[in-house]
């Protein structure tokens, strides 16, 4: 199996794309469960669910991805003989030249071909690619039904932080596919040390499980961080304002290095709703007293959260298995030839 390169991932044009027979399935796979979504080639959604993930192994985590998808379609009275291609957005490393994951500690993967094996189960063209950075396919899918844009950037905050970047409806990857990862830019050095190794990532200040730690309760989480502060609790209101200081933190750095027109917010942190982003957009706003440069380059809409509804995780998966159909090519989201070459196992 071989996969997009970094100039291929693009959707500008996919929903212009004429009616035809067949199915493409696309999958947030996490850590607990696999979000499952069914589309016909108009993007019309022929179904959707979920299953809890198997990481007993990797052979059960295939098995288990195969037999959610099977039952979604059953459901509907489809079966996976229907299938055209699959698209998954994964946890860790990934490679979608060669569909390999790697430190995916969630998935119980450390080193494995999980896209050759999802293609072999399924007998479909399979492409993966890292959540975030597939959930800003889907992103930049929403984006452009309500707002088109040639340039964003996607700012993922849950449990960990990351971003994607979509120019001209291409995906940015970078040199090594590491593109976005910006929770381990280090904004306080002298802040609490990270995952990584380093200190002071913006991981630790914005990141979920870090305003958790940062409320003065002990086995709190973050959502009860933010009932809290609605209550009036000074100290949950606090954690918070500094959480939202860096994800503003974040926003500007994401403008001014690569000029986007806008910058999407998701991730399970955003969900909280006005509790956060109304200090995010307080943040921002301060630096545009400050600053005619950030006046100018941080308006007022440059910010935008998408809602839980508009499911970019999924639908982004879904853009990645349109991107594996077609063999030996494939049609590039924007409707031009790519170099996907991606073939289906006999």
């Amino acid at each position: 199996m071989t996969a997009t390169d970094q100039h291929a991932n693009t959707i500008e044009t996919l929903s212009e794309w004429k009616s035809s027979p067949g199915l493409f399935v696309g999958l947030d796979i996490g850590g607990t469960k696999t979000a499952v979504l069914v589309s016909d080639r108009s993007m019309n959604v022929l179904g959707w669910g979920t299953a809890a993930t198997v990481t007993s192994s990797p052979q059960a985590l295939v098995e288990g991805i195969y037999r959610a998808v099977e039952d979604v379609l059953a459901a509907r009275g489809l079966a996976t003989d229907d299938l055209l291609a699959v698209g998954a957005g994964v946890p860790g490393m990934v490679d979608p030249q060669t569909g390999i994951v790697q430190l995916a500690v969630n998935l119980n993967l450390h080193t494995f071909p999980l896209g050759s094996a999802l293609s072999e189960r399924f007998d479909v063209p399979v492409v993966l690619e890292n959540d975030v950075r597939a959930a800003s396919l889907g992103a930049y899918r929403w984006l452009k039904n309500i707002s088109p844009q040639r340039f964003m950037a996607y700012l993922s905050i849950g449990t960990g932080i990351s971003a994607g970047l979509v120019a001209d409806g291409r995906l940015y990857r970078g040199a090594h596919g590491m593109a976005g990862e910006i929770g381990h830019v280090i904004f306080d050095p002298d802040g609490d040390r990270c995952a990584c190794g380093l200190s002071g990532c913006l991981e630790t200040i914005s990141a979920g499980p870090s305003i958790a730690r940062q409320w003065a309760h002990n086995g709190g989480t973050a959502e009860e961080v933010f009932a809290a502060a609605k209550q009036g609790d000074l100290a949950a209101q606090l954690v918070i304002q500094q959480a939202a200081q860096g994800v503003a933190r974040a926003v500007q750095l994401l403008v001014m290095a690569y000029d986007v027109d806008r910058v999407v917010l998701g991730g399970g942190v955003m969900n909280a709703g006005d509790v956060f982003l109304e200090p995010i957009y307080a943040a921002l706003a301060e630096m545009r007293a400050q600053s005619p440069l950030a006046e100018r380059m941080l308006a007022a809409d440059k910010v935008v959260a998408a809602p839980k509804e508009a499911d970019v995780a999924r639908w982004g998966a879904v853009m990645l298995a349109f991107l594996a159909f077609d063999n030996p090519g494939a049609f590039s989201l924007a409707g031009t030839r790519s170099q996907i070459g991606l073939k289906k196992n006999a």
